[in-house]
């Protein structure tokens, strides 16, 4: 296998380099305290830099030590960290996932970013999961907002965000090395960092996946398994007031023979970014990116897409108590989606283009209060323009206390599947693509709270009213069904999470959500066959996580997840635990044994039961290198 050649190259590699950057960096990040984990600046709210404490938002932050001390494996995986969102595997490499429901494994109300570069899928604005991996040990943070965002992120920010934000390259000097293994696959990774004259630092980074097949409840091979193998660098310079990025990352994802379940993948992706201070002494940043991707699934998808996407933002100096950021940004997309035995789009080729300006103002009022405005306007290549305003008040009680409300308009703009689809390939069809399709709207109400008692408890709580309207779904008792704006209604629930400083050794953390929709067809049809369609949520989800320090050179640490259970297909509610337990043997070496699901041999996350993957219990042996 790939991954085996690299785990060879890596041990080779490794035994050839010395220091110990990024051992110091996570003992430091391990000693945070939690008033400096709840000042951990975050980007995704305000569209700059500002401490986590005063973010007038549902926000989760999964760090780099989180995901150190977890069982992931991968970035879905990894995102399961997050109370705030609802992750359900649904094959080997496929994934469900969504904020305040609507999930399913083509959901289109979550945008996601990595380092600033969106990743949707214009063929249906929603993320295919198998399609991107970062290496997980330079991740820095991932933001995740549940709620809306679309005043700084757009259409289809509608139910959240995922913020995937790496370090950079002067923070991931030497060499790491991993590899870990189980009896059904593994993943192998390296990276090394370097300097790039006085000025500038790099680093590149080799990664290889593998997974086997899942299995049904009858004991059948799904045909899901495949291998993967990814590179990429980031390089970093400064000079005084002035930073630029450049990264990129292109991999290849294969199996024989490829399918729809496991696909074959290509990609290549590059981004630069510059940031600097304009003449009137504000800072501004430049940022550009190209993406190419080809997927090839034989029956459903065989795409390819070219995007290329511009981004300028700025942020005058005001006076003192104001806070004004502003920008603009154009998307242009070429999307190819090949005919196959069953699904037709028409036209086969499209070209699409975004193009939006924003502003977003933020003012103090008194000593306690803060007030933040914004809108964004919008134009798409369907329907033309859209307005995205929002409204946010925040009530500083104290410098550990933030209660906070907030209302906006959001949208998720139409996609190719929306409007351009046929199933089958040939008539009489069975869905012929909705002509007239316009954008889904959301009207937005949260109210929250963000608190620290002491200096050993954080904790966030908040409720909220989302009422769409638009919806897709077919006109009852059509044929061939149309895709068409018909369903509204209200969607409400609650989030709730807490960490707390046990001991010296030992942290503890918490995190539930409740939801409940309530939707119907807006015409008044009494059909109830297509609302399920709209996503299959649980009514609540909970989980525990401690991190024990056994003593200077060991840590055990244990989640537990309790996921409701699934409407439409019926899916039963289960429980996992997954558990960590990792010496360090040497100051360059550390051996970790990862247990997932490990109370529970089997247990269906997503689709009918009967035809649907078991995900089993696993258990891997990770080896780290860190010079």
């Amino acid at each position: 296998m790939p991954g085996h050649r690299i785990a060879a190259a890596t041990l080779t590699l490794a035994a050839h380099c010395a220091g110990a950057t990024e051992i110091m960096a996570n003992l430091r990040l391990a000693d945070l305290s939690l008033e400096q984990l709840s000042n951990i600046e975050v980007t995704s709210v305000a569209g700059r830099r500002q401490n986590l404490q005063d973010a007038a938002a549902s926000i989760y932050v999964i760090t780099g030590k989180d995901i150190r001390r977890s069982a992931a494996m991968s970035l879905p995986e990894a995102l399961r960290l997050a109370p705030n969102l609802q992750v359900a595997q649904s094959s080997a490499g496929s994934w469900a996932i969504s904020a305040r429901g609507f999930n399913n494994e083509i959901s289109n109300k979550l945008l996601v970013l990595i380092d600033g570069r969106t990743v949707y899928s214009a063929l249906f604005s929603g993320v295919l999961w198998d399609a991107h991996s970062v290496l997980l040990e330079d991740v820095d943070r991932i933001e995740v907002i549940s709620g809306p965002g679309g005043t700084l992120w757009g259409a289809n920010a509608v139910n959240g965000i995922i913020n995937v934000i790496t370090r950079s390259a002067a923070d991931t000097q030497g060499v790491i090395a991993t590899a870990a293994r189980s009896h059904r696959g593994g993943r192998e990774a390296v990276r090394w960092g370097g300097r790039l004259g006085e000025a500038g630092h790099i680093r590149l980074y080799g990664l290889a996946v593998d997974r086997d097949n899942t299995r049904t409840l009858a004991g059948a091979d799904r045909n899901d398994g495949a291998s993967r193998n990814q590179l990429g660098f980031r390089s970093d310079w400064e000079w005084g007031q002035a930073a630029m990025t450049v990264q990129g990352d292109v991999y290849r994802g294969v199996s024989e023979p490829y399918t729809n379940l496991s696909p074959k993948l290509r990609r290549g992706n590059l981004l630069a970014r510059w940031s600097s201070v304009a003449a009137d002494g504000g800072p501004y940043q430049l940022q550009a990116y190209y993406d190419h991707a080809e997927r090839d699934e034989v029956t459903v998808f065989r795409n390819t897409a070219r995007n290329l996407d511009l981004k300028f933002t700025h942020e005058p100096v005001l006076p003192a108590g104001h806070q004004l950021l502003w920008g603009a940004g154009y998307r242009r997309g070429e999307d190819i989606n090949r005919p196959n035995a069953l699904v037709l789009f028409r036209p086969a080729e499209r070209t699409l283009s975004w193009a939006h300006v924003f502003a977003q103002h933020e003012m103090s009022l008194g000593t306690h209060w803060r007030l933040t405005l914004g809108a964004k306007a919008e134009r798409n290549s369907y329907t033309s323009a859209e307005f995205l305003p929002s409204a946010r008040l925040a009530y500083q009680h104290s410098a550990q206390q933030t209660t906070w409300a907030a209302t906006s308009r959001v949208v998720r703009a139409p996609s190719r599947i929306d409007r351009e689809f046929f199933f089958p390939a040939r008539e009489p069809f069975f869905i012929a693509g909705g002509a007239d399709f316009q954008s889904e709207t959301a009207k937005v109400l949260e109210i929250g709270h963000r608190g620290q008692v002491g200096a050993h408890l954080n904790y966030l709580a908040a409720v909220f009213q989302q009422y769409y309207e638009g919806l897709r779904a077919g006109v009852p008792g059509q044929m061939p069904a149309v895709p068409s704006n018909q369903i509204e209604g209200p969607s409400c629930g609650i989030e709730a999470s807490a960490v707390w400083q046990a001991t010296t050794d030992w942290r503890l953390s918490a995190g539930a959500m409740a939801l409940r929709k309530s939707l119907y067809f807006s015409s008044g049809a009494t059909d109830a066959t297509s609302i399920p369609n709209l996503g299959n949520d649980p009514r609540f989800q909970w989980h525990l996580r401690s991190s024990l320090n056994l003593g200077p050179r060991s840590e055990f640490d244990l989640i537990v997840r309790r996921v409701g259970a699934l409407p439409t297909p019926a899916v039963p509610a289960y429980t996992a635990v997954d558990a960590r337990i990792a010496l360090r043997v040497t100051p360059t070496l550390e051996l970790a044994l990862l247990g997932q699901n490990l109370f529970d041999r089997r247990h269906v996350e997503f689709n009918s039961a009967g035809n649907a993957s078991q995900i089993e219990r696993r258990l891997y042996l990770k080896a780290t290198w860190q010079l």
